[in-house]
């Protein structure tokens, strides 16, 4: 059984490292500079009470890495290094860059030739950039790393002392005589299917530029372009070099090619297109742009200067890494079905920056919608939010749920709204039915599904589409004709434009008005905390503000409706709250054989959430 060190298990990157590598039955040694934070990581992950993961306190930047003799000796017994660590900041100072970078290269190989002279290191694998200029057939072995001023001169410190580190890891390999492993990757982004991307540099920034609107042109033009990889296919790769029996010395350059990523024309479309934002149309060349951030444009606007380095007009050597993909049994390096999902991630990452996940809920991507998902056994509970509502909202009715009936729940993001991208859905409310319908067909089993409001009619329909599929049917408050309104909603709804533009201006007070007055909550007392703060934050969002615009439109001209008839051959229930003001139950359904009146208003399954998972768990 292997033992490898890690240094970085806490990153972006490392921690989809240790994810996969936990499948194994290598003993995992651990870095941390944090034993709190590394805790609460493996705890997140479910492995805290995994034996082979040992943690060792220490700092990259100190002698021995800063480990206690008993650390220290755990490292020693390493056989295989994966040095991973480094933030992603490519605006650190040159102090915090050479200590982090530089100095730590010289430690952590100081730690590698004590292993390689006391039992002989099996592999170093070391995680650089795509644009570092070394490779096998370049290394100056007389150049002194620590002098070499003029390297990269006038390039911003976080590159320069990371390819430094990279020549010097490379010196010190060719000395001892250890097979070296340099893993090249593009601008990572979150693993595929969900794009979940923790780490907002690379192309966060470029989806922050563009929701702010301080992207007004294309860098460099349709000949540019950002070279990605998906944090799992980067993560898979560096293990399947960890366990290689003989591992020999090579550089793996780990991203796309050229021709099958997009430019940078294409990129910013989408983005803009995901945001539902005009998209640039001119182009400026790359050496104007860099002087422009240099002479403080960036700055104001938010985009380092250090940042353009990732746009390039270079093609890349991958025939290594597509030597041992092959060798792997997995695909060329593509990227690009996940990267609506990224950008839709990153831009609920931007509009609610100090958002924490609940407890024991995974992001998941379900077809084409992002989900929030509670583990279990049993037929999964499926629910489908209204208007200005998102995945989040659910999560009490969803805990309850899982606490009453130990089944999975799955949260769903309907298209446009909380990090579910729009992927073109421009048919509102058809496309979303669609959507809905494609998640159902493709379940491993029988579902229960529930829709409130507006996603109840989602439901319902999709539900129809799939009978087969659905073990039971709840309908919350189903909104059954358009709305009794003639307040801040009908003017809300006058079009999408309009709607989108006075979306993004209410007021907590304003929108907490509304919804007493209509019924959405009979009094104050009822609105969850932060629910209100909530969602004005959301509609700063112009891709969440678009999506609530087009279902107001939707639930004002281009309503479906349902009949009791529709429902003769699934098991369905409504439950429905006689405070509603806006709704009313039409005179067809006061004879539904399935219906449970309860005297709440229009968002009970928030409001009570506890009654309403004991009441759907009976029926």
């Amino acid at each position: 059984m292997s033992v490898i060190f890690i240094t970085g298990s806490t990153g972006f990157i490392g921690k989809e490292i240790l994810k996969q590598l936990t499948a194994g039955e290598e003993k995992l040694l651990l870095l941390v500079r944090s034993l709190k934070r590394a805790t609460a990581m493996l705890n997140e992950l479910g492995l805290e009470q995994d034996e082979r993961i040992c943690l060792l306190k220490g700092n990259l930047a100190k002698p021995e890495l800063g480990m206690c003799d008993a650390d220290l000796n755990r490292a020693l017994e390493a056989d295989i290094v994966i040095h991973a660590g480094g933030p992603m900041s490519v605006t650190l100072e040159e102090g915090a860059a050479k200590q982090t970078f530089l100095d730590g290269a010289y430690h952590i190989t100081e730690l590698a030739r004590r292993i390689h002279h006391t039992r002989g290191l099996h592999h170093f694998i070391h995680v650089v950039g795509f644009m570092s200029p070394f490779h096998e057939g370049n290394i100056d072995m007389e150049a002194d790393v620590f002098e070499l001023e003029g390297f990269m001169k006038g390039e911003g410190a976080y590159e320069r002392m990371k390819f430094l580190a990279d020549l010097y890891i490379r010196q010190q390999a060719k000395r001892l005589g250890y097979p070296l492993s340099v893993v090249n990757p593009g601008t990572v982004i979150g693993a595929k299917p969900a794009g979940v991307t923790e780490q907002t540099g690379g192309i966060g920034i470029l989806v922050n530029a563009v929701r702010r609107r301080l992207m007004p042109v294309v860098p460099g033009g349709r000949s540019h372009w950002i070279p990605f990889v998906a944090n799992d296919d980067l993560a898979r790769m560096i293990i399947h070099l960890a366990r290689k029996v003989e591992p020999s010395s090579n550089t793996y350059t780990i991203l796309e090619d050229k021709a099958s990523g997009p430019d940078m024309h294409e990129l910013l479309t989408t983005i803009s297109n995901e945001l539902h934002l005009s998209s640039p149309r001119l182009s400026a060349p790359m050496p104007l742009l860099r002087s422009f951030m240099k002479a403080g444009f960036g700055h104001l606007a938010g985009i380092p200067a250090e940042s353009m380095s990732f746009i390039t007009n270079r093609s890349f050597q991958t025939a290594e890494t597509k030597r041992v993909l092959r060798e792997m049994g997995s695909a060329d390096i593509n990227v690009r079905d996940v990267i609506p999902m990224v950008i839709a991630d990153l831009d609920y990452r931007f509009t609610h920056p100090n958002y924490i996940s609940p407890v024991n809920f995974t992001r998941e991507r379900k077809g084409d919608m992002a989900a929030l998902v509670r583990k279990g056994d049993g037929i999964p509970w499926v629910i489908i939010h209204g208007l200005l509502s998102s995945a989040d909202d659910f999560v009490p009715l969803a805990q309850h749920l899982h606490e009453r009936t130990g089944s999975p729940v799955w949260l769903l993001d309907l298209p446009g709204f909380g990090r579910s991208p729009f992927l073109g859905h421009n048919d509102v409310p058809d496309a979303y039915i669609d959507a809905l319908h494609q998640i159902i067909a493709t379940a491993p089993g029988r579902i229960r599904l529930i829709g409130h409001s507006f996603g109840a009619i989602i439901a319902a329909k999709a539900a129809q589409m799939a009978q087969s599929h659905i073990e039971q049917l709840f309908l919350l408050q189903p909104v059954l004709h358009r709305p009794q309104s003639l307040g801040l909603q009908h003017w809300l709804s006058a079009s999408t434009k309009l709607s989108k533009f006075l979306l993004k201006r209410l007021t907590p007070k304003a929108l907490t008005n509304m919804m007493l007055r209509e019924g959405v909550f009979s009094e104050a007392s009822e609105i969850p905390e932060k629910y209100v703060e909530t969602i004005v934050r959301n509609l700063s969002s112009p891709r969440i503000a678009a999506a609530n615009a087009r279902v107001l439109q939707a639930l004002h001209y281009r309503l479906p409706s349902i009949s009791p008839v529709d429902f003769s051959n699934i098991n369905t229930t409504i439950i429905w709250g006689t405070k509603d003001k806006a709704y009313t139950l039409p005179e067809p359904f006061h004879c539904f054989s399935h219906l449970q009146l309860v005297p709440y208003a229009h968002h009970f399954p928030m409001s009570y959430p506890q009654e309403t998972a004991q009441l759907l768990n009976r029926l």
